[in-house]
């Protein structure tokens, strides 16, 4: 794949690998550039492949099945004694207990709307366990809430693409923030890569997997504004 198809495609780490061999060119060395200033370098890489967890038709995966035990618990008493569990498990544990407990930390605080807290969790889940596409992408998705650029969000998505390049949501998130980028940047090559993302996440796309098909489809219907 060429370097300029690599980036509109937002495959940055891919791109800038490729960019380093081409450091004559002008537009490796912009790559190369924006790589740097926005730290993608820090972003873990996967060290081991591994079997990806299959997102169910509720949309959730076997990672998440703690947090929504957690959320049943109706007595408070319960439910601290289960929360300083986690704490101390992401302090004491295994990285792989670590991991599992930040990335169960970063959903509670999800669902109590506090963004910030949520991300630094997700990031932890990412740095002691590298090899689960669900950690990056989840990560991702929880970015686009805040204030990370759109290349620092493709950087995670990149990595949970490359772990488990069958999971529909990650190609179709790909999709929405190559279409960001093109109504901020208006450069079409943004609008033609987001196109090919939803036909992969489509491709993709189970059939039990009803909702999240219907929303790529939406996807797409609103995309015809730009192209007609």
């Amino acid at each position: 794949m060429k370097l300029e198809q690599l980036f509109y495609n937002g495959q940055l780490h891919a791109c800038f690998q490729k960019a380093q061999l081409q450091q004559d060119s002008p537009f490796a060395q912009q790559v190369i550039a924006l790589y740097e200033r926005y730290q993608l370098a820090n972003i873990p890489r996967y060290t081991m492949r591994e079997e990806q967890a299959i997102e169910r038709a509720d949309e959730t995966y076997v990672e998440q099945d703690e947090v929504l035990a957690i959320r049943e618990i109706t007595e408070e008493e319960q439910f601290v004694a289960r929360t300083r569990q986690l704490e101390e498990r992401a302090r004491t544990g295994t990285d792989q207990e670590r991991a599992q407990s930040f990335f169960t930390q970063a959903q509670l605080f999800l669902f109590a709307h506090h963004y910030e807290e949520s991300v630094h969790c997700f990031l932890q889940a990412v740095k002691y366990n590298p090899n689960k596409a669900v950690y990056y992408g989840l990560a991702a998705q929880t970015m686009q809430r805040l204030d990370y650029t759109p290349f620092e969000i493709l950087g995670y998505l990149e990595r949970a693409i490359d772990l488990d390049e069958q999971n529909a949501r990650w190609h179709w998130n790909r999709a929405l923030i190559l279409v960001e980028l093109y109504k901020s940047l208006q450069h079409d090559a943004f609008l033609e890569q987001a196109l090919i993302a939803l036909e992969e996440a489509l491709a993709c796309c189970r059939h039990e997997q009803k909702s999240l098909k219907g929303a790529i489809e939406n996807t797409l219907e609103n995309m015809r504004q730009y192209i007609f």
